[in-house]
């Protein structure tokens, strides 16, 4: 039994998906040691996989030599699928739904939202045509689609009319040692670090286009007028987006966003336990991860209010209206009130179960696969 998998996010971003998918894939690999594995996609870091053998890298060149924007549409549509039928599978599986599926090949991919469907005016238009006419293409093709939250089943099957017996809802999951005691010593450690002396906010959302951070920096603002000890928190680097967000700030209140660089899983749960409240603006997701941290974590939660919010949070959060500058700082506040929270552990998002309920649908399409021949 050969499968291919596409691996060229956990290469490129190493993000949502990639921490949705990487302790799935390794589960699997796990539990199948009479599969084959070929993991397709430029070079990535490892060390996550077990160290066992039915696993190898079908390592490919990303396209550097084109013009960038024509990298993506040149690797999904071209050396993808010329590599996947090189490689004759059995079973091709993708953690999204970019890459070009061939035809005659039972796969699976994964669809996490439908997020450049409903923001229309917040994406470029070139991206977002390319992006939605992969997601019909390999929808049509797909032997089985999976997503993160039955929210985002239920727009599939409504928008798209994907049939529900074809989709299967695997929710994202946090490391196990969300949710522990962290020692004073370590959180003081962490405050010191990144210059916390009074109370901080906690962003861990990113800086896509739909994340809204521009009204987060807004709506901080408003907050910093009344509450001068507040500090914003923001996970990753100033990239460009942030730095032109805070390019329309006061200099003084710009001078109150710090910026802790990349995290460990280690360092992030930390900055949870650390933290005097979570801050979660975006106007659209497919889950709602920074939620599920947050609820482990027992830290106080303001975020969008949103279906897949109330699906994974339910009563959890302070909620407020992600357009509305006014109401995120009004949300925020509430949160700092509240105080630290009693830490939500719940059944739905324990690795053990998600992984179960992978295995099961991967099984039964390899199962299929078998009594075609």
């Amino acid at each position: 039994m050969r499968v291919v998998i596409d691996t060229k996010n956990f290469a490129l971003y190493n993000g949502g998906i990639a921490h949705w998918f990487a302790p799935l894939l390794a589960g699997w690999i796990t539990n199948r040691p009479d599969i084959h594995f070929m993991l397709l996609g430029p070079p990535f870091e490892m060390g996550f996989l077990p160290r066992t053998s039915n696993w190898k890298p079908a390592t490919v060149t990303w396209p550097t030599w084109l013009p960038r924007a024509f990298r993506h549409p040149w690797y999904d549509n071209v050396i993808f699928p010329r590599e996947v039928k090189r490689l004759h599978p059995n079973l091709v599986l993708s953690p999204y739904h970019d890459v070009r599926i061939p035809k005659g090949v039972t796969s699976v991919i994964a669809v996490h939202d439908l997020c450049l469907e409903e923001m229309k005016d917040l994406y470029p238009g070139r991206i977002r045509a390319y992006y939605l006419a992969m997601l019909r293409r390999n929808l049509r093709i797909a032997t089985h689609v999976m997503t993160v939250s039955r929210t985002s089943r239920d727009k599939l099957v409504h928008r798209y009319n994907v049939l529900d017996a074809n989709i299967t809802v695997v929710y994202n999951s946090v490391p196990t040692h969300f949710g522990q005691t962290v020692a004073y010593k370590k959180i003081s450690a962490f405050r010191q670090s990144h210059s916390l002396s009074g109370r901080f906010v906690l962003y861990a959302g990113g800086s896509e286009y739909r994340k809204n951070i521009e009204r987060l920096a807004h709506a901080f603002a408003i907050l910093v007028h009344r509450e001068t000890d507040l500090s914003l928190l923001v996970t990753g680097l100033a990239d460009q987006r942030w730095k032109s967000v805070l390019d329309l700030l006061p200099l003084g209140i710009s001078k109150q966003i710090a910026f802790a660089g990349k995290l460990s899983d280690d360092e992030l749960s930390t900055a949870y336990a650390a933290t005097d409240a979570v801050v979660y603006p975006t106007l659209c997701e497919g889950f709602g991860r920074v939620c599920l941290e947050a609820m482990m974590s027992g830290a106080p939660l303001a975020c969008s209010d949103l279906p897949v919010m109330r699906e994974v949070a339910g009563d959890y959060p302070v909620y407020f209206e992600p357009l509305d500058a006014n109401s995120i700082a009004e949300g925020i506040s509430k949160a700092l009130i509240k105080g630290r929270q009693r830490i939500i552990t719940d059944p739905r998002f324990f690795p053990e179960f998600i992984l179960a309920a992978f295995m099961e649908k991967i099984e039964e399409t390899l199962r299929g696969t078998q009594s075609c021949k």
